[in-house]
């Protein structure tokens, strides 16, 4: 069975190839190498020379991308390495706090406005580091992400207005119940550029009032206004 670490390193090793192009092939390397990987991670043995030796195990990847074994595997070794220094989370709430970073400054890039809510929702399910079941049945209907180990339910949506908004809210509390589960995430993936309503009014991350059970909201920002582009766009808003 794949371990936790193997899932993470398989996932930021394909995102990489994907991300600079180089995806030919890339699925077999990940998977070849990340177990390998994963026990020096865990024995904390883990060098940029045994990185090397393990990736040349897959030299197909490499002609087939054109790519030099040594000077990609140089800067995969230490986008992995800052990688993995991100996942010790104290608790749930740091590890969906910083997917909603990590989507915020530099991944959302490969989701564009007009991305299904099922890539969203299956790309959020593959960043949690706990095994979890994306959309399964239940007694009510389908939930979105379960988590058993944690006992929390996600439900996930894209932002089309406060009515669509306002619907997720029942059915992740419905999905919660049916589990006897107390705790669920409602995250919303919002592509428009100035806060909506709800945002401007509790904030991009709050717990829900009134409900019957502990639920928190994350709207993760998907088309946000950088800070450096803050002054212009309000000038050529006027």
């Amino acid at each position: 069975m794949i371990t936790e670490i193997e899932k993470t390193i398989l996932r930021v090793i394909q995102d990489f190839c994907y991300k600079i192009k180089k995806d030919v092939l890339s699925s077999e390397f990940s998977l070849t190498i990340s177990p390998k990987i994963a026990q020096l991670v865990n024995s904390s043995t883990l060098t940029h020379k045994a990185f090397i030796e393990i990736c040349k195990n897959r030299k197909d990847f490499f002609y087939a991308n054109d790519l030099d074994i040594s000077t990609f595997s140089k800067i995969l070794y230490h986008h992995l390495k800052k990688e993995l220094s991100y996942y010790n989370f104290n608790t749930f709430d740091d590890m969906l706090l910083e997917y909603k970073r990590r989507m915020e400054n530099g991944s959302l890039k490969g989701f564009p406005k007009g991305t299904l809510e099922d890539t969203l929702r299956c790309d959020l399910s593959n960043y949690i580091s706990y095994e979890n079941f994306c959309e399964p049945r239940n007694g009510s209907g389908n939930s979105d992400i379960v988590i058993p180990s944690k006992k929390v339910i996600i439900e996930t949506k894209i932002w089309k207005g406060e009515e669509y908004y306002n619907s997720g809210i029942p059915e992740l509390e419905e999905y919660l119940k049916c589990q006897n589960y107390n705790t669920g995430y409602y995250v919303i993936f919002d592509y428009t550029i100035s806060p909506n309503k709800i945002i401007k009014k509790s904030g991009e991350v709050f717990k829900l009032e009134n409900s019957t059970k502990d639920i928190t909201a994350i709207f993760i920002r998907m088309n946000k206004t950088a800070p450096s582009q803050i002054y212009k766009t309000q000038k050529e808003a006027k």
